[in-house]
């Protein structure tokens, strides 16, 4: 029996509804966070009992704790290390930090927000002014946490844990890097994960390195024979038709129809999908013509190229291709496998980034077995370090701007090798407010690179010189080519701005006092994004 659609829902509805959706899904993680308090405030309270139970009895403190870790690996169905780590953390952060466990109860903040203030937290066992530094650090953490991403919140956390503790903060590196290591062990399906411990302006140096790398095999690839695939959306549609074609009329009605929200990037198939006939076709008159040039219209570069490269100018510059690189190819493209040549080159960034490594790793010969390839890291990052410790009168922890402190060190020695030098000076609470050799152009980038760091869509951690430069109030339109005007957005959040972009669809960005950005979504939510503070160096 056929059945009656509701009548389509206006636009208006349908903003409320996401309203409703959204707000419903804040209001479950408050009540997340809440419980996760209770459960941490129930493992404390465990250990504090196992403590006072085995206080009078020397040396039974590991076997007790390691059996106590077991009961509840069983119970919990997880491995004892985990209910270890779960146990300790859960601990100090309901007896070293009860603001953060208060924040998270009421819930302000996410559990994973608190896991990394307590993980950030500086080493100050021992010492007898213990009480106060972790409650400044607490003072100092807590209110931006509320107010930003847990990986955000981790990065503001470390230099807070430098400026109020540099001595444990550089005893806590050098600690750290003598675990470095490479491990390996079997994944499933022929596969395996190489980890390798490293000092964290290592591993970034040469994750970006691949990065670069990959965009140049990318770039590198002929014409015509790359085009993108189909959209995860277009791919959601499709799964979701199917599953409503096995529906009972019983069942709900599907959503609004999408149909026309997508582009059909499935319009001409791609090289190696043409028919018998016209390859047949082809090669006759490839026989018939010989080395005669082509009158034009034999193969060009069409719309869907056109926007491949468009695609890969964008990574190339933007270097953040994690967003979706899966999604560039036909299901029907046939995937690199990672042995051996392909004809059609479809790997993806992360496929091309592995089988570089492997690459390097497994042709070339090490220059050294006693130091790293650190005096060679030609980085395009921001290191953040005062002129008392670059001159060496101190030892105070530089930044590796974006990501957290790095001992003076290896500031030192990429300092050394810079071809130019940029001197911000900053207000007392930590923001860069001016630098010198200021010029039209070169001077606001530089500004801008010190000032904002990474992109500035709340949450984006894209760092700086893998983002676009925006007006915020568009230039066409009147906007002044100003500092106040300008901020670094990447190329996945920049877009989101375009007037271009559907009216459903399109957020505004507007630059408040000291460097905040107002987003405001199309629900007409409002967001804000501050300037990161250098909280190492007030």
């Amino acid at each position: 029996m056929a059945t009656i659609s509701p009548p389509r829902p206006t636009l208006e509805d349908s903003f409320a509804r996401q309203g409703e959706l959204l707000d419903g899904w804040g209001d479950l993680g408050m009540q997340i966070g809440a419980l996760e308090a209770q459960r941490a405030e129930l493992l404390a309270e465990r250990l504090d009992m196992l403590a006072q139970e085995r206080s009078l009895e020397p040396g039974s403190d590991e076997i007790a704790f390691r059996s106590m870790c077991a009961e509840y690996a069983a119970a919990g169905h997880i491995p004892p290390t985990t209910a270890a780590t779960h146990i300790t953390g859960a601990w100090a952060l309901a007896r070293l930090f009860p603001g953060t466990l208060a924040s998270l109860a009421s819930g302000a903040i996410s559990k994973r927000h608190a896991d990394v203030i307590v993980a950030a937290a500086p080493n100050v066992s021992g010492d007898p002014d213990a009480v106060r530094l972790r409650a400044e650090y607490e003072q100092q953490v807590l209110p931006f946490a509320e107010n930003d991403t847990a990986a955000r919140t981790r990065t503001h956390a470390r230099g807070v844990a430098a400026a109020l503790h540099p001595e444990g903060m550089s005893e806590q590196h050098r600690r750290a890097r003598t675990e470095r290591s490479v491990t390996v062990k079997s994944d499933g399906d022929g596969m395996a994960v190489l980890t390798a411990i490293l000092p964290e302006l290592l591993a970034y140096a040469i994750h970006d390195r691949l990065t670069a790398m990959a965009a140049d095999v990318t770039q590198a690839r002929p014409e015509g024979r790359r085009r993108p695939r189909r959209s995860t959306l277009e791919k959601i549609r499709a799964e979701r038709d199917a599953a409503l074609a096995e529906q009972t009329p019983f069942d709900p009605e599907p959503p609004i129809d999408l149909e026309n929200e997508f582009r059909n990037s499935m319009a001409k198939p791609a090289p190696w999908e043409k028919s018998a006939a016209e390859n047949s076709a082809s090669d006759e008159n490839a026989a018939s013509d010989g080395d005669s040039a082509s009158d034009g219209d034999a193969s060009p570069i069409d719309a869907t190229d056109q926007y491949f490269d468009e695609y890969i100018d964008d990574v190339h510059s933007d270097g953040d291709a994690d967003a979706d690189t899966e999604t560039l190819f036909h299901d029907s493209t046939p995937m690199h496998d990672g042995y051996g040549a392909l004809e059609y080159d479809t790997r993806t960034r992360d496929q091309l980034r592995a089988d570089i490594l492997a690459d390097l790793l497994l042709t070339t010969t090490p220059t050294s077995v006693t130091t790293t390839a650190l005096g060679s890291v030609k980085a395009t990052v921001q290191i953040t370090i005062s002129a008392s410790t670059l001159a060496g009168d101190d030892d105070a922890m530089a930044e590796l701007n974006g990501h957290g402190p790095m001992t003076p060190d290896a500031a030192r020695i990429l300092a050394g090798r810079a071809g130019s030098w940029d001197r911000a000076f900053l207000d007392p609470r930590g923001m860069v407010v001016e630098t010198d050799n200021y010029v039209p152009t070169a001077g606001m980038k530089r500004f801008l690179r010190a000032r904002d760091q990474h992109c500035r869509f709340p949450g984006c951690r894209a760092p700086a010189h893998r983002c676009q430069i925006d007006h915020n109030h568009d230039h066409a339109k009147g906007g002044p080519t100003a500092l106040c005007n300008l901020c670094l957005f990447c190329t996945s959040h920049h877009p989101l701005k375009h007037p271009d972009v559907d009216a459903r669809d399109r957020w505004t960005a507007k630059q408040l006092d000291d460097g905040v950005i107002l987003w405001t979504s199309p629900l007409g939510r409002n967001y804000t994004d501050e300037a990161p503070l250098r909280v190492m160096f007030v």
